[in-house]
């Protein structure tokens, strides 16, 4: 039997396991809601172990670990599952209770490793992805992760910015999100929707939820624009859940970076990423 890895990518709405070849292929995928885990306190952990437990076979000689908080050679310091501040050798931890090989990355590491491997590929280096998903974390590779003195390079997703049009200041971690999408709508109309309903009301031309994908895409071209200068990337490449109401503000976020970032610092290439679960995919 051919060795397999198995990996488990650890977010706050849903935990993502995939079973997969060396080379990337997913031969099984599972996704478990997180709040079935119980997060916010430490014992959330030993849920977590007994849920990895359950998936690990005999096949696999490795098992990967992405997270989303910032990961230092294999340790937490901080995690909103854990209840905030914290500090575990996940690494050791697994090595414990496994007899495979282990890797732990937080998830926009392991998204971007995935995308270094299996994506757009070493030729598109160095490479930006950011996760639109929870946060707005980002990642960035060229030949090698960077990856900051304990771990946290690509916190960026914690500054704040005012958004007129609603009249209120927000970090880009609750902007350019799903959660995101949902509060700026309900605060331009009043209702209550998922970020799912709103992309898709937007696609039916509904006014509010175009309004809305405006005001992330002003936000997100604003965001490029910052990252474009500080990284100077190739490529930049979107994953996580929001990246999929990409056609709703990508191009309009385009023409905001193409208008105001100067030709050297400008990417070739700005995409969503094509990879199926890219944060389990880069622990392959």
């Amino acid at each position: 039997m051919t060795p397999t890895t198995i990996a488990f990518d650890l977010g706050g709405t849903k935990i993502d396991i995939c079973r997969m070849t060396k080379f990337g292929e997913i031969l099984w995928r599972q996704s478990v809601a997180t709040s079935d885990l119980e997060p916010g306190d430490p014992s959330f952990l030993d849920r977590a172990f007994a849920l990895f437990a359950e998936h690990v076979c005999e096949g696999d000689d490795k098992i990967g670990l992405s997270w989303n908080a910032p990961v230092h050679e294999g340790r937490l310091t901080q995690s909103s599952l854990l209840g905030g501040r914290i500090n575990v050798d996940l690494a050791q931890r697994l090595k414990q209770a496994f007899s495979c090989d282990v890797q732990v990355e937080s998830d926009v590491h392991a998204m971007v490793l995935g995308e270094y491997r299996f994506g757009i590929g070493a030729a598109a280096a160095p490479i930006l992805l950011i996760n639109l998903g929870s946060g707005a974390g980002i990642g960035y590779h060229d030949g090698r992760l960077m990856r900051g003195n304990t771990g946290g390079a690509g916190l960026v997703c914690l500054e704040k910015r005012y958004i007129p049009e609603i009249g209120e200041s927000l970090i880009l971690d609750q902007l350019l999100s799903g959660r995101g999408v949902a509060r700026v709508h309900e605060k331009l109309t009043g209702a209550t929707l998922a970020a799912a309903e709103v992309a898709s009301r937007a696609s039916q031309g509904d006014d509010a939820a175009l309004e809305t994908f405006a005001i992330i895409a002003r936000q997100f071209g604003a965001y490029l624009v910052t990252l474009s200068r500080l990284f100077n990337p190739r490529s930049i490449v979107l994953a996580g859940s929001v990246s999929r109401a990409a056609p709703l503000f990508l191009d309009a976020a385009k023409d905001i970076l193409e208008r105001e970032v100067e030709p050297a610092c400008r990417p070739e290439l700005v995409t969503v990423s094509a990879l199926a679960a890219p944060a389990c995919v880069g622990l392959a």
